[in-house]
């Protein structure tokens, strides 16, 4: 069963402060903009789904199949950055951007943008 758009999101804000050595449940609550007692609330429900392991006292990690699911998205956001850029979209609107259409395109869709650029060598890919 493929994740929903707010389990991305979760997955996402978790694998960037579990980077930077910063995850807590109250900047986990921060950066999505809902309460903490939310946040622990939802962990529980990614942790059934296999996401990733919630332990009482904020111990959160996540899962392997979180953790690909998380490179996932980041490389979705790489991809769809490079592309807005290239067609002269402003760095900052770019981020943003992004971060909304990694979640709602199509993966055909994505595999069309990734051929384009490849076709343009606009982006070295992987």
């Amino acid at each position: 069963m493929a994740a929903s758009i707010r389990e991305e999101e979760y997955v996402e804000v978790i694998y960037e402060l579990q980077e930077c050595g910063n995850l807590k449940i109250r900047e986990i609550a921060r950066r999505l903009g809902v309460k903490p007692s939310s946040v622990v609330e939802f962990l529980r429900k990614l942790e059934e789904k296999g996401l990733l392991e919630y332990k009482k006292g904020g111990k959160v990690q996540l899962t392997s199949k979180g953790l690909e699911l998380a490179k996932s998205l980041e490389a979705k956001h790489q991809l769809l950055y490079r592309f807005l850029t290239a067609l002269g979209v402003p760095k900052e609107i770019a981020i943003r951007d992004a971060c909304k259409m990694e979640h709602y395109l199509h993966p055909e869709t994505i595999a069309r943008i990734k051929e384009f650029l490849s076709k343009c060598n606009v982006v070295e890919l992987r």
